[in-house]
């Protein structure tokens, strides 16, 4: 969702923000997500946001809560918010940010659909924007980087990234400094 609205206030012209025109973006990484509409895969979130230890009397009232909101927006108010408000999904894959995007995935994901990422992977292609993607195969939601570490950091290096040490990034103390001007850290 949050992604959503940094592109919004980025892009410029009219539906951007004067004082972010000057930012200068490379790229974006988008890790185990976007979702589409997703009731199965929201409680999932919602389990595990709460934890294993969660009391089921209160996991019983906010799934109620859950329930009864997805009920009021999703169906009764419909006809009234799907003018007001587009789909988070929706909103970036019909108007996409112009920089490169990197979708990391999993298809042992219980959270977002792994065919929700793979279709926006698609559009944003369809739709000329340089886009990218890793399916990580077996970690569970937000875990890439935990399960598979050198793998994961590899995409930061290829695109010149900091946080994986890649070309382009500063050196820290104490990195020999190639002839090149680059660090080896």
């Amino acid at each position: 969702m949050l992604y959503r609205y940094v592109v919004e206030l980025l892009r410029g012209g009219a539906g951007g923000d004067p004082r972010f025109r000057s930012l200068r973006v490379v790229g974006a990484v988008v890790d185990s997500a976007p979702g589409s509409a997703n009731v199965r895969g929201a409680l999932r979130a919602l389990s595990a946001t709460l934890g294993p230890r969660v009391h089921p009397a209160l996991w019983c009232v906010l799934a109620a809560l859950f329930a009864v909101t997805v009920f009021l927006l999703r169906v009764l108010l419909y006809p009234v918010t799907k003018y007001v408000h587009r789909n988070h999904y929706d909103a970036v894959r019909e108007a996409p940010p112009p920089w490169p995007q990197l979708y990391l995935y999993s298809r042992a994901d219980r959270v977002i659909r792994h065919t929700d990422v793979e279709d926006m992977v698609a559009a944003l292609g369809r739709r000329g924007v340089p886009v990218d993607s890793e399916d990580f195969a077996t970690s569970a939601h937000v875990s890439h980087f935990r399960e598979f570490p050198v793998r994961y950091g590899l995409h930061g290096e290829r695109r010149g990234g900091g946080g994986a040490r890649g070309e382009g990034a500063a050196p820290r103390r104490g990195d020999a400094v190639r002839p090149g001007g680059g660090s080896q850290g």
